[in-house]
């Protein structure tokens, strides 16, 4: 048993026994702390049993009492490496030559868009991304607990493989990581409140408040996004949420998720109202040409075009809000939009070569809306802007050759 528990510490010579370095140093040393906590937790639970109870082996009573513990300790041994598996799982992805580097990549766009100005982000871990099954993004935050019962010791957002076939529309990992941003400065109690009195004073039904109130927790971090990223969330929000219409104009009363045809219009609103005029004016029209309202039940038709009217205050309420707990500052006061411009984002994506953007300093956040801006006019092939983004996500992870 103490062979097993000694294990436990054993993770990254596991992983890294080939000597391919593929998370940093920092989360190494997170992981490692958590699992030599565990260790130590259950070898000294071992020895004083062994230190009581063995003396005594000849006692009927005393090995009976020596077994039952014995059974403890391998219950909780087995939640444990639960834990070890989870990551064993989730790094083990990392050792794929074609999947590995661009991880790493991901990683970096992730810490990019989660740390900033602030003294509650800078505690926060270095997240992990990792792919699995599905359609959509998710993150299991920091602190969270496992179904072991073990906190999470960092952010693992987790994407659809499918998004690495995709790689203009990564977005969805700053969407993920920017749930952990919204709890860690207590964003996602005071965004709802905020909601409520702004649509109070605009005359907004208790229903439509309600339900802006509830969308809320989703709707902050597709604004983190777009003050990361710019037109690349948009663009991305678009593209993803591009689904059957039934699917695009649900209304539920318990999903916090808007219906996708109100998130799309509230991104769109962001772009406009920051930058006025643009090509998303396009993108606008032609969402709403391809999802008539028509044929929907009366009381659904209203809610959504009472949340149409409504897309103005709400993206009003989100530039312009300043909150305490952010100094005094409105959550794009943490971003640097002007990088985001539009126009200063064309001008870079005459450019080929990305390593002049690293020179010049846009953030990862901020070269991603290049590539988008590449796919949004057709500039390049998908298979072509997939290579491109493919050794830009190896050189910006520099996990790779």
């Amino acid at each position: 048993m103490s062979f097993r528990i000694r294990h436990l510490t054993k993770l990254r010579s596991l992983i890294e026994g080939s000597g391919r370095r593929i998370i940093t140093n920092r989360q190494w040393t997170v992981l490692d702390s958590q699992l030599s906590n565990a260790e130590a937790r259950l070898l000294s639970r071992l020895k004083r049993a062994a230190n009581y109870f063995l003396p005594q082996v000849e006692s009927q009573k005393a090995a009976r009492h020596l077994h039952d513990l014995l059974g403890e300790i391998e219950l909780e041994m087995t939640r444990t490496y639960t834990f070890f598996d989870t990551y064993a799982d989730v790094l083990s992805q990392r050792l794929a030559p074609g999947l590995g580097p661009s991880l790493a990549g991901c990683d970096v766009i992730a810490h990019d868009a989660l740390y900033k100005d602030h003294p509650a982000l800078a505690m926060i871990e270095p997240p992990i991304v990792f792919c699995d099954r599905g359609f959509g993004a998710s993150v299991l935050r920091e602190g969270v607990m496992m179904p072991d019962n073990i906190p999470n010791p960092m952010p693992l957002i987790q994407i659809p493989y499918s998004r690495l076939n995709e790689k203009y529309n990564l977005t969805s990992i700053i969407h993920e990581a920017a749930h952990e941003a919204m709890v860690r400065l207590n964003l996602v109690r005071l965004l709802p409140k905020v909601f409520h009195e702004g649509l109070q004073r605009a005359g907004a039904s208790p229903e439509i408040r309600d339900l802006y109130c509830l969308w809320a927790s989703e709707i902050g971090p597709d604004f983190w996004g777009f003050c990361a990223s710019g037109l690349a969330q948009t663009g991305t929000i678009r593209d993803i949420l591009s689904l059957p219409r039934q699917h695009v104009l649900r209304v539920s009363w318990t999903d916090p998720h808007p219906p996708p045809y109100i998130r799309v219009l509230i991104s769109i609103g962001c772009c406009r109202y920051k930058w006025g005029h643009g090509v998303w004016d396009e993108w606008e029209n032609d969402w709403v040409n391809q999802y008539p309202l028509e044929n929907l039940t009366p009381r659904v038709k209203a809610i959504i075009n009472q949340a149409i009217a409504l897309v103005p205050v709400i993206t009003g309420l989100l530039f312009d809000t300043r909150y305490q707990t952010l100094g005094r500052r409105s959550i794009k006061d943490l971003f640097d939009l002007e990088q985001l411009n539009p126009t200063n984002i064309k001008k870079y994506a005459s450019i080929t070569e990305l390593d002049y953007t690293l020179r010049k300093g846009l953030s990862p956040c901020a070269q991603f809306a290049i590539f988008r801006l590449w796919k949004e006019g057709n500039a390049v092939d998908e298979i072509t802007l997939n290579n491109k983004m493919t050794r830009w996500l190896t050189r910006l992870g520099g996990m790779g050759a």
